[in-house]
């Protein structure tokens, strides 16, 4: 059984604290007397774990790098416990508190852990590897800042000078959404440089939810053989054509397609990537435990891509339930976002906060 360790109610301080944003922001509103504040609550709060590049399907394109040159499927042999000792996975939270004259001031918490098996098969966090921000994200040319920031809150411009924003509120949501995003994937390279500064040369890898291209960028360029995988759990961007595709939708449990080297990517760092089957799919949907992996492109990843390949197999026990996406989840990772959910301020905190300041 893996065992995890998570914050006690004794150490409430550490909670409350990841909360004094929202707490000066109801304070901010109560004695603020502008007519054009729009305070709204209970609604519209969004929570979202894991990287995410984006929700539209899309045709990628791809150049094949494996050995036999195709992505047919190649059974790994059997799971086998390795060197993952390691795992990263980040959370985002968002909500739109108020509006400023018809334009939305979105909350957003970002943070980002990770989190350390150890002998004992316990999970830790690895030190200097939890790190959590909160502000107020809003385009600075529709809505004055210097109220929000004399008041002591954080607040993150939405638009730069070279991409004005339409003035439509759905379109001020959208970019404020995107910008809490990236603020998140910044936030995950910062504690991924960390871990590679401390642990580089070592024997041990490092478990990345989502992409290495997303959370790393081109940062690992500059080391020489870095201990990274990244595992994406979602499929909207398709690399082959239907037919390659069809082989890569029939691989059964405990295959991999053939490694390729994802394009289209010149400002990130490149990585080659395959598929792997963790769970049968029959009688499911056709990505029922399909996971797309991601290494850094180098020789050693074509050489050890079946060993890894196992010992991510190895990390399918236990099952990640009741997360809905346990078929394509490792436990780890599920550890991380737990980890996170129990130090993140929830809906509850905020409309406690709010409370009464819409009347």
């Amino acid at each position: 059984m893996v065992h995890s360790s998570y914050p006690q109610p004794g150490r409430q301080g550490r909670m409350l604290k990841m909360s004094e944003l929202l707490r000066g922001l109801a304070s901010y509103i109560r004695n603020s007397t502008n007519p054009d504040m729009h305070v709204i609550s209970g609604q519209d709060w969004s929570e979202e774990e894991g990287y995410s590049a984006g929700t539209e399907p899309q045709q990628g394109r791809a150049e094949l790098v494996d050995p036999k040159g195709n992505v047919d499927g190649v059974s790994v042999g059997d799971p086998q416990a390795g060197r993952l000792k390691y795992f990263m996975d980040g959370i985002e939270r968002k909500h739109v508190p108020l509006y400023f004259s018809m334009v939305p001031i979105v909350y957003g918490y970002i943070a980002a852990v990770i989190r350390e098996r150890g002998e004992d098969k316990r999970m830790c966090t690895f030190a200097e590897g939890h790190a959590f921000s909160e502000a107020l994200f809003f385009p600075f040319r529709m809505v004055e800042p210097s109220g929000f920031m004399l008041a002591g809150l954080k607040t993150v411009n939405t638009e730069n000078d070279e991409k004005p924003l339409e003035e439509h509120p759905m379109i001020l949501r959208e970019a404020a959404r995107v910008a809490i995003s990236n603020a998140r994937g910044r936030l995950e390279t910062e504690l991924a440089k960390i871990w590679l500064e401390k642990m580089e040369g070592g024997q041990d890898w490092l478990v990345v939810d989502g992409s290495l291209g997303g959370t790393l960028g081109g940062d690992y360029r500059r080391y020489e053989s870095p201990n990274v995988l990244g595992v994406i759990k979602s499929h909207q961007t398709q690399y082959f054509s239907m037919e390659e595709q069809r082989k890569i939708l029939s691989l059964r449990a405990g295959e991999r397609s053939g490694i390729f080297k994802p394009l289209g990517r010149e400002h990130q760092a490149p990585v080659y990537s395959w598929y792997l089957r963790l769970r049968p799919c029959e009688g499911q949907d056709v990505y029922f435990g399909l996971v797309r992996i991601e290494a850094p492109a180098n020789d050693r990843t074509i050489e050890m891509v079946d060993e890894l390949s196992r010992w991510l197999l190895a990390e399918r026990c236990p099952l990640s339930l009741p997360d809905s996406r346990w078929d394509r989840m490792f436990y780890p990772i599920r550890d991380c976002e737990q980890y996170l959910r129990s130090l993140a301020p929830t809906k509850t905190m905020l409309e406690a906060s709010m409370i009464g300041l819409g009347a």
